[in-house]
């Protein structure tokens, strides 16, 4: 039973782009008999996810952890217990990592974490107005959530845009202000950058944004430690579709596609090919079985998707 409920969990999983709110057992003849406390001690070691911690790679840089949950089985039969409709009702309890993301020295993220597999689509905008709605549209049809690295003075040319990719529910990122080369600034002028792109986005969008990319993915070591104190992560990425030279589409999904991995941070840019691509590197993503969660997300530490909150007694 517990090989077939362990079976089940997965191929929900892998089937849904959404975090889960309801799981379904099919219940065997043979096990009509086992207790709630029975049944439920069965669910908590299928489904409890341990959490992750965050570390330093020598060639990624710094690695997000990853939270896990556990099964709380005493609230989870009293609640199975008072509702007495059928289901097993689950309440699971957080388990942060013991090493988080904030514990580690100021490095720059060029992925998350390869326990989990999942992926982050990132969209770096400076430019390629034209295409955004297109971009928005694919990813709304797809229920997919990106994360949008915003420029300053983009977000003010185009703050009706910028409002738009708010409002679908992408995560906001800063991509500095005026594409400078970060590493031509003092540490004066990177953190006066940082904050200005900040009061901009406050200001168009009501929020601000803990997460960086900087310009043409040029940094050094100020500017990771001035972001770092300015409260915000400098972001890179893992596969990068280099898609700002206009390839065919053809060509932008098969970097992707070699690019592949749990904890990739996929780079795009808001062209008319990469919008093209863009349904097929979704589908490319749904037939791997991939969930997609934003960096945000990533940073933060949080799973792409989140455990059943009932399902049917066994």
């Amino acid at each position: 039973m517990r090989l077939a409920l362990l079976s089940l969990a997965l191929v929900a999983i892998a089937a849904s782009p959404r975090p889960l709110s309801g799981l379904v057992a099919v219940a065997s003849p043979h096990t009509q008999t086992q207790s709630v406390a029975e049944q439920l001690t069965r669910v908590a070691e299928t489904l409890n996810q341990p959490p992750v911690d965050a570390r330093v790679d020598r060639v990624w840089h710094a690695i997000p952890g990853l939270s896990g949950w556990v099964l709380d089985v005493a609230q989870s039969e009293r609640d199975t217990l008072a509702a007495s409709d059928g289901m097993l009702h689950l309440v699971w309890r957080s388990a942060p990592p013991d090493r988080r993301l904030a514990d580690l020295p100021p490095e720059p993220i060029y992925r998350g974490p390869k326990e989990e597999k999942a992926v982050s689509l990132m969209f770096n905008v400076s430019w390629g107005e034209s295409y955004v709605p297109s971009i928005l549209d694919t990813l709304r049809r797809a229920g997919v959530r990106a994360t949008f690295f915003l420029d300053g003075a983009w977000v003010e040319k185009h703050p009706d845009l910028a409002k738009r990719i708010a409002a679908e529910g992408h995560a906001i990122g800063s991509h500095g202000r005026g594409h400078p080369d970060f590493r031509r600034l003092s540490a004066d002028a990177q953190a006066r950058n940082l904050v200005s792109t900040n009061e901009t986005l406050q200001h168009t969008l009501g929020t601000t944004t803990d997460l960086f990319a900087p310009p043409a993915g040029s940094f050094d070591a100020r500017t990771v430690e001035t972001a770092r104190r300015l409260g915000m992560y400098t972001i890179l990425w893992t596969a990068d579709t280099i898609d700002w030279r206009r390839p065919p589409a053809s060509v932008i999904v098969d970097r992707v596609r070699r690019g592949l991995e749990p904890g990739a941070l996929i780079l795009m840019h808001p062209t008319e090919q990469t919008a093209e691509a863009l349904p097929a590197i979704l589908k490319l993503l749904d037939e791997r079985g991939y969930q997609v969660k934003t960096v945000e997300a990533v940073v933060h530490e949080q799973r792409a998707l989140a455990p059943p909150n009932a399902m049917q007694r066994m």
